[in-house]
């Protein structure tokens, strides 16, 4: 049988949190590996960075990019794989993935988020075809056109910004009254003129024959309902947390983000966690890429005082 190599550390998730976590491990010689299935994350998704220091007006592309590449430089090892589950065996860790076993002394988990889906008749039908969940599209197919942006923080109040600098007229659904996203972000909305605001207001569902051309529109506050006529609709309602690779080893509260200390440790010994699943209280890329650098250096620490380990 081949013993598998031994890794010092795996990161398992390549978004803000993890590529963070690697340039942190790799200044202090960790023999690490970054597990994911893209590098970026969520960040990807996001056109425009506008509150990272030092990264001003440019995309959340750019930014991972850089990332990247000081990750790399400093020597951090990547596989694109799915973390299938991870078990912990003595005092080392087994990482299950789509590209096969991997095990290492610590792991720090940063993945498990995917986008959230609204789960309404038709939705599924025009994925693709009208709807859609990446910001990244190609501007002269929307220019022009009628699109519905759904959501109510800063990465939907961000997309209909973009929009409305090609598309005819943007739309803005909201569940509520007020917004969770900048406020100066949402100063600027509410000042282009193509730019509609659709307040209280949910999609129920979505029609049309071989592409997306309209939705069904319900106001919460009084229950009526209205047909309006889109081309194309992007979903920003957050991210639901998938953590099932993990959940077994780590304490989670009631919203299934793993629980973890100021440090970044987890309720298991060895095991860390940083981003945003966790339950710190903000998903802001400054902040996960912070956790991901304290998980690493906490993980160090942690493999350091293992018995035989050399400390530099």
């Amino acid at each position: 049988m081949v013993r598998l190599v031994l890794y010092d550390l795996i990161i398992v998730g390549g978004g803000p949190a993890g590529l963070a976590a690697a340039v942190y491990a790799r200044k202090r010689l960790l023999n690490t590996l970054v597990l994911t299935l893209d590098i970026g994350g969520q960040v990807l998704q996001t056109e425009k960075i506008d509150n990272y220091p030092g990264y001003l007006e440019k995309s959340g592309m750019g930014l991972a990019a850089a990332f990247e590449a000081q990750a790399k430089e400093y020597g951090a090892e990547f596989i694109l794989a799915e973390a299938t589950r991870i078990e912990k065996e003595g005092d080392a860790f087994k990482v299950h993935t789509s590209a096969g076993d991997f095990e290492s002394k610590a792991v720090i988990v940063t993945g498990g988020r995917q986008p959230r889906r609204l789960c309404v008749p038709g939705e599924d039908r025009f994925f693709g075809r009208g709807v859609n969940l990446s910001l990244r599209c190609n501007a002269d197919r929307i220019k022009g056109k009628v699109v519905a942006v759904v959501g109510g923080g800063n990465t939907a109040l961000q997309r209909s910004e973009l929009l409305s600098g090609f598309a005819a007229r943007v739309y803005l659904i909201h569940r509520r009254d007020c917004f969770r996203g900048d406020e100066l972000t949402l100063v600027r909305l509410r000042s282009i003129p193509n730019v509609e605001f659709l307040l209280n207001t949910v999609i129920t569902e979505m029609r049309g024959g071989d592409a997306l051309e309209s939705v069904i529109l319900k106001n919460t506050a009084t229950g009526e309902e209205r047909e309006l006529r889109v081309d194309e609709v992007f979903l920003d309602i957050g991210r639901d947390i998938k953590l099932d690779y993990v959940r077994h080893l780590v304490a989670t509260d009631a919203a299934g983000k793993i629980i973890t200390d100021k440090s970044g440790r987890t309720s298991c010994e060895g095991l860390f966690a940083a981003g945003d699943i966790t339950d710190t209280p903000y998903a802001q890329v400054i902040i996960a890429a912070g956790q991901g650098a304290t998980a690493a250096l906490t993980a160090y620490s942690y493999i350091k005082k293992r018995p035989g380990e050399i400390c530099y």
